[in-house]
């Protein structure tokens, strides 16, 4: 597997269930960010946007992108604002009807809870409690999943065609060589306490330009722009019919809520502007996590050179 492959499925594990969108127009705010911090820290911040009506009347929209990775209090901050909404459109590939107790949403096994408990962090599916009532899964079917990417001309079922959805799923999992040696790699990534605040230095600095960087990864190969045209824009198209169904369900006095990664919600925001008329009036920023750069042994320089790597390292497949 090559160094591109690699780091694009590094990547899209620690977003996932979503992966990060592309660059948002300028007009519109992003939902994720690095910040300062006070006492030099560094950190991962996402915005939750209450949005009205532009005619003044009707249900409010409130888009709440989340980090997949974060600390205990930033779920529970999360936790305290989808329980005061009405309805909750979640994501989650193969997750419908699933009503369970914190954590047993997924396989304690699975790549991202072993990268968040070598940070010493929490993975979103183990912290949030999806048992409420208001909760709704709105998100793609697994076999929908596979029917979409086999639409686009890869067959997820077959051996050569699908061998990158394969690997995805398995990176995942922490099954097959990419998961293998990918939890190798977490294993050193947690191995001290300067490894782990390295690594939150560094996820901090790419996530919070993740859009870049995975719209170039897009051009990998035809396969993976199927695959991200899938995994982003036909999802955001589930939430966003399933948007327009409950808001007309809904009292003018109730209000609904898209959680979503972060990311995703440039394109929702757009959507919902745009086409149902609604207009931003609340925003809300939580840090997700943070980093002590001093304690990372990481300048600004050495992080500004590794991101300009990466770019480098995918820009020939770009072209």
């Amino acid at each position: 597997m090559n160094l591109r492959r690699t780091f694009l499925l590094a990547a899209a594990l620690i977003t996932a269930p979503l992966v990060q969108a592309e660059p948002p127009p300028a007009k519109m705010a992003a939902f994720l960010r690095p910040a300062d911090l006070p006492a030099g820290a560094r950190g991962l911040q996402t915005s939750s946007t209450e949005y009205r009506p532009a005619s003044g009347a009707g249900p409010s929209v409130w888009l709440i992108g989340v980090a997949h990775l974060g600390t205990a209090e930033y779920f529970q901050a999360i936790q305290q604002r989808l329980d005061r909404q009405t309805v909750v459109l979640y994501e989650g590939i193969g997750l419908h009807d699933v009503k369970q107790a914190p954590g047993s949403m997924k396989d304690d096994t699975g790549i991202q809870t072993t990268l968040a408990k070598a940070l010493g962090l929490k993975f979103q599916l183990d912290a949030i409690d999806y048992r409420r009532a208001s909760f709704v899964n709105s998100d793609l079917h697994v076999p929908e999943l596979q029917q979409e990417v086999k639409k686009r001309g890869v067959d997820p079922a077959a051996p050569a065609g699908g061998e990158t959805f394969d690997q995805l799923v398995e990176a995942l999992q922490g099954t097959g060589a990419m998961g293998g040696a990918l939890t190798q790699m977490i294993g050193l990534l947690g191995s001290s306490p300067q490894m782990r605040e390295m690594t939150k230095t560094m996820l901090i600095e790419v996530l919070g330009q993740a859009g870049e960087l995975m719209g170039m990864a897009k051009n990998l190969s035809p396969d993976m722009h199927d695959l991200f045209d899938v995994i982003l824009t036909q999802r955001n198209a589930v939430v966003l019919r399933d948007l327009r169904m409950h808001l007309g369900q809904l009292q003018p006095t109730d209000s609904i809520a898209v959680f979503y990664g972060a990311a995703h919600m440039d394109e929702i925001a757009q959507r919902l502007r745009d086409d149902l008329h609604y207009t931003p009036v609340k925003t809300e920023w939580d840090t997700a996590f943070s980093a002590d750069s001093s304690q990372s042994g990481i300048n600004p320089a050495q992080m500004r050179m590794m991101i300009e790597m990466m770019r480098t390292q995918m820009q020939p497949a770009a072209k």
